[in-house]
């Protein structure tokens, strides 16, 4: 019981840090006008391009793909953030952390798949005014609930990318662009995902294939696909596994190379 209590005091004073990192990022004025606004043009630049195809069809494809891989690349924003904890001087003392620092790392972390699963869901909520993309409001919840899912998923391959990141820190945009692209490229997002080869097998690690997937067969009205809902939470569960290993792996390293010291 003490250990579970410890245990949840450790996470919860990494979610209250996590809070304050974000207060110090926007005001709710920055944030409404400045991020969201700009992830909405995303959204809609995407959409025109849809349009200029000449298929209303692949404008609502396009549109509704990249509002949900708004959380996606939201959560790899832990990627540089972590970086930071090392630069900032304060992954050391992560070190002491009586559960070991990896819960405190992924508490700290968890604002950037919050603020993706936020602008994700506005972002569905606004495709009936930026692209025309009708969702019933009985689906809407679903939707949220899958976008919710395809967030939690990247932000564990977000958390394998950081551990990589902390022994390598001038590597972090590479990944994180990296990242960007495969998401964009494979996973559903502006065209079809591969389906055999080389293109097949990294479409279903990647985080959003298989979610993205079932919100579009759910805003159809073909209903949520469980198999894509399985995939997903298997791929959630993959990544996990593989952050765990590369943070668990990445601090060891360093501790015995003297990189970090808490003298």
């Amino acid at each position: 019981m003490r250990d579970a209590k410890a245990l949840l005091h450790q996470v919860g004073y990494g979610l209250l840090s996590s809070y304050q990192d974000y207060r110090a990022l926007y005001t709710w004025r920055s944030w409404l006008f400045g991020w969201m606004a700009r992830l909405l043009c995303q959204v809609l630049f995407f959409s025109m391009v849809g349009h200029a195809i000449g298929s209303d069809g692949a404008q609502r494809y396009m549109a509704l793909g990249n509002a949900i891989v708004l959380g996606p690349l939201g959560a790899l924003g832990v990627v540089s953030s972590s970086v930071g904890e090392r630069r900032g001087g304060t992954l050391q003392f992560l070190l002491l952390s009586r559960n070991g620092p990896l819960l405190v790392l992924m508490s700290r972390g968890l604002y950037w798949a919050a603020d993706g699963i936020v602008t994700s869901c506005f972002a569905l909520v606004m495709l009936r005014w930026l692209a025309g993309v009708e969702i019933s409001p009985l689906v809407l919840p679903v939707c949220f609930l899958l976008q919710s899912l395809i967030t939690l998923s990247s932000y564990s391959l977000a958390l394998a990318l950081a551990g990589v990141s902390l022994r390598w820190p001038e590597c972090r945009m590479y990944l994180t662009a990296g990242t960007t692209i495969l998401l964009m490229t494979f996973a559903g997002v502006n065209s079809e995902p591969p389906h055999g080869g080389l293109g097949g097998a990294v479409a279903s690690v990647l985080p959003a294939t298989h979610g993205l997937r079932a919100v579009r067969s759910a805003v159809a009205g073909d209903g949520v696909p469980l198999p894509a809902v399985l995939a997903e939470c298997g791929v959630l569960f993959l990544w996990g596994a593989v952050s765990w290993l590369a943070l668990t792996a990445s601090l060891r390293y360093q501790v015995r190379a003297g990189a970090l010291t808490l003298r």
